[in-house]
């Protein structure tokens, strides 16, 4: 059974993939590279984290989002894998 709902101050299992997926991301696009190649178990969170609609953990999401956004902009040979 899984719930939508948690109290202020808990994390989900879901946030810590999110952060741990934001973190790898982050600091991947620090670097001149051409792939990031990103190895989870939660095809959800693997979906999430490029996800920039509102949902929980959506605050991960965004940050993935614009370090991708600057890590693919005007280089066309850059890739992300999951």
């Amino acid at each position: 059974m899984s719930s939508s709902k948690v109290p202020a101050g808990r994390a989900t299992a879901l946030d810590a993939e999110l952060f741990a997926i934001q973190l790898s991301v982050v600091k991947a696009t620090s670097f001149d590279i051409k792939r990031i190649i990103i190895i989870t178990d939660s095809l959800t969170a693997a979906r999430r984290a490029v996800d920039a609609s509102v949902h929980l953990g959506q605050v991960y999401s965004l940050a993935i989002v614009q370090a991708l956004r600057a890590f693919f902009t005007n280089h066309p040979d850059r890739s992300i894998h999951f």
